[in-house]
């Protein structure tokens, strides 16, 4: 009867050695499945990441160029208005001779 007791305590000490190796192996391969889940996340992470900085730059390009226009635009119109005014002063100044030649000639000769 001992003999069978040491047998069943062999085969239940072997049976425990068995099924703490497979539940270490299950343990090591999940942790491995973790990592791999955490490699590809922080991968995801980063080429998401790399791609809203690609956003971000061609945004601020598009932005850059709008802006270029809007200044090319402004110029535009201020040198269209520099050249109204000088010419609204030179017609001014012009009137203003034009005037002066109208009254010396309403006057005539004062000697």
């Amino acid at each position: 009867m001992d003999e069978r007791k040491a047998d069943r305590t062999r085969d239940a000490a072997g049976e425990f050695e068995k099924a703490t190796r497979e539940s270490y192996k299950a343990a090591v391969d999940h942790a491995f499945e973790v990592q791999k889940g955490g490699v590809r996340l922080s991968r995801r992470f980063f080429e998401n990441w790399l791609e809203t900085l690609e956003d971000q730059t061609e945004l601020n390009r598009r932005t850059l160029q709008g802006l270029q226009e809007v200044v090319r635009e402004q110029r535009e119109v201020f040198h269209e208005l520099s050249r109204e005014s000088l010419n609204a002063y030179d017609g001014f100044l012009d009137s203003l001779s034009s005037y002066q030649e109208e009254i010396s000639d309403t006057k005539g000769p004062e000697d």
